[in-house]
């Protein structure tokens, strides 16, 4: 190395050297003051980060906010809605309500856009509605149902023993009391009949078809008209003059009025009224007694007579008439059908004519208890819970709502024997 090499490596040495011992007087920061700056500097990255995220986070935050809304609609369509509600010709409906059509047609429109339309003579009312239908109790006459179709849809139309199972569909339904048959015709859709004497699941019925259904026994011919003592045989008319004569010279008193008030009048021959109710004529029946006389007719007739005359005057209104006819039938044919039926028809006008639910309920329990699987007993079972519940006895309505549950857990006292059985007054 020469001279002039080694002077500027001593010169770089001591300019090194002075720049060290002015770095030694510099104030340094400490350690920790260091370690705070750099969590300050990561915390504003952080910050910014969060102000402007990347596309990659941001899809993903938008994913689960679709997500979120998506199981928010999802569990707001699957909350149960309010109940259906209806009118009555234009004013709010009541559930248990009867709505009777006298004269002309009296229409039901549901907030589903369904309509029950009764025909004259009709005589029903809404037992329960839901978020998805209702359920409506037809005592007599004649409807036409027309319910909205959806898939979940849930109607029952029930008469007597039957109900009938609606989802989306136009039908007449008809309930016949004297006969105690359903008739089903079908306009649109099909349905699906239950009953206690129709086998499971059911009979389906389906437009354009019509069918009837009965739970009741065949009813027994009706026996020959008792003999007239004033008619004699057709083939021997002479033997009909010469009574008449001998008859006629005869010094023998007249008849008293006691003889003559239960001999049957021209007016109303003595079997005439029995041919009336074989042929279904229940009114012309029962004009037929009581010009014949109503005592005389009481002690002659069978159970099943009875039971229809009393019928008849129950639809005519005349219900102290009706009444004795039922009692009559329960006196005379204690233990038979005829007995069982008159004890329902009993509380029935109890329940329906004066609101005495303690009397009424009192036959609708004669009733189960004589015929605990009988036709009516569905019925007699849904309105004995009806009388507990406006009784307010709130123990027995729960044992009923059980009994009935476990025997029709699809009938049409369903809905109230379900709320009832819960402890709801």
């Amino acid at each position: 190395m020469d001279v002039r090499t080694k002077d500027i490596a001593a010169l770089g040495r001591r300019v090194a050297a002075h720049q060290d011992a002015a770095l030694e007087r510099l104030a340094r920061p400490r350690a920790a003051d260091r370690l705070q700056a750099i969590y300050r500097k990561e915390a504003a990255l952080s910050l910014r980060e969060r102000a402007a995220p990347s596309p990659r986070r941001l899809g993903f935050a938008l994913a689960a906010a679709c997500v979120a809304a998506f199981a928010l609609v999802v569990f707001a369509l699957s909350r149960p809605s309010d109940p259906l509600t209806y009118r009555v010709d234009g004013s709010p409906g009541a559930v248990g309500r009867w709505v009777a059509a006298d004269a002309s047609r009296v229409g039901l429109d549901f907030s589903d856009g369904s309509r029950v339309d009764l025909a004259p003579g009709t005589r029903a009312r809404v037992t329960e509605v839901g978020p998805l239908g209702a359920a409506v109790l037809l005592e007599r006459g004649s409807l036409h149902v027309r319910v909205v179709h959806r898939d979940d849809t849930r109607w029952v139309v029930a008469g007597g023993p039957f109900e009938v199972h609606v989802i989306g569909t136009e039908f007449d339904v008809t309930w016949d009391t004297e006969a105690e048959e359903l008739a089903v015709s079908m306009s649109a859709g099909r349905v699906r009949v239950l009953g206690s004497c129709v086998e499971p699941p059911g009979r389906a019925v389906a437009a354009p078809e019509s069918i009837r259904l009965t739970c009741a026994a065949p009813r027994a011919a009706a026996p020959p008209p008792a003999p007239d003592p004033e008619a004699s045989p057709p083939a021997d008319p002479p033997a009909l003059l010469a009574s008449a004569s001998a008859a006629a010279l005869a010094p023998a008193a007249p008849p008293s009025p006691p003889a003559r008030a239960e001999a049957p009048s021209s007016a109303a021959p003595a079997g005439g009224w029995r041919a009336h109710i074989a042929a279904g004529k229940l009114a012309e029946a029962l004009a037929d007694v009581e010009l014949l006389g109503i005592d005389v007719v009481l002690e002659r007739a069978a159970g099943a007579e009875l039971v229809e005359l009393g019928s008849a005057a129950r639809l005519a209104r005349k219900l102290d008439v009706a009444a004795r006819f039922y009692q009559t039938a329960r006196a005379r044919f204690a233990g038979s059908d005829a007995a069982a039926v008159a004890a329902y028809h009993l509380g029935r006008m109890a329940f329906d004519g004066r609101g005495a639910w303690a009397e009424a309920e009192r036959w609708f329990a004669v009733y189960l208890a004589e015929r605990p699987r009988g036709a009516l007993a569905p019925e007699a079972l849904g309105r004995s819970l009806e009388c507990a519940r406006n009784l307010k006895l709130h123990a027995r309505a729960r044992e009923l709502a059980a009994r009935y549950l476990a025997a029709y857990p699809n009938g049409a006292h369903a809905g109230l024997a379900a709320t009832l059985a819960g402890g709801a007054d």
